[in-house]
């Protein structure tokens, strides 16, 4: 990304949008990138910072390889990946779409269970590094896995969590804040009354 373009870009929007438009970046983490990804970060300012895995550094977990091969396996590598990238990227806020890795498999609640232990040690990380859980709701409404985060936030809740945050993955303008009526109440449901906010990668909350 050419970040003084985008910086200008913003610098002129927010001119005539009362500011209102926040600078930010996912990072799609894989081991072999991890360097690329901290000099990258350096020096740049962004109000918020998402952190996610999409690959193992061979396919992506959306390529169609995924369907030969066994999901537990899979579940097992992309959970440890999941964990690996928050441990050791330092600064980022938000981490995106936990269940990224496993949309293209016919994953449940159950499934989710065995892996319990595993999923806590990504939580743990999350909490230590103070970052937001995203409700991601394209993989909510649109992969209908509503269910598994359902099951990720009672687990984020009963180990403390309190940082929530809506991302819809809006590839076009037709997914900006899909289903995030639908996602705000089931925050609701599970107890749930703000969401964190980022401003200079500072946390701020909003109600809900």
């Amino acid at each position: 990304m050419d970040y003084a373009a985008y910086s200008n870009k913003i610098d002129a929007l927010n001119a005539s949008h009362d500011g209102r438009i926040r600078r930010g970046i996912e990072v799609g983490y894989t081991p072999e990138s991890h360097e690329q990804i901290l000099s990258y970060l350096s020096g740049k300012a962004f109000d918020v910072i998402l952190l996610s895995v999409h690959q193992n550094g061979v396919y992506d977990y959306l390529q169609p390889i995924i369907d030969d091969m066994d999901p537990k396996a899979v579940m097992q590598e992309y959970f440890e990946l999941c964990t690996e990238a928050v441990r050791r990227v330092d600064g980022a806020n938000v981490f995106a779409h936990f269940d990224y890795g496993i949309r293209r498999l016919p994953v449940t609640v159950s499934d989710l269970q065995e892996f319990e232990p595993v999923l806590k040690e990504l939580l743990d990380a999350i909490l230590a590094k103070e970052m937001a859980l995203e409700l991601n709701t394209r993989s909510m409404y649109e992969y209908n896995n509503v269910d598994l985060y359902r099951y990720m936030i009672g687990l984020y809740l009963g180990m403390g969590g309190t940082r929530f945050s809506l991302g819809s993955d809006a590839h076009s303008i037709k997914k900006y804040c899909y289903h995030f009526d639908d996602a705000i109440a089931l925050l609701r449901e599970s107890g749930v009354t703000e969401l964190t906010l980022f401003k200079d990668r500072s946390p701020y909350t909003e109600k809900i």
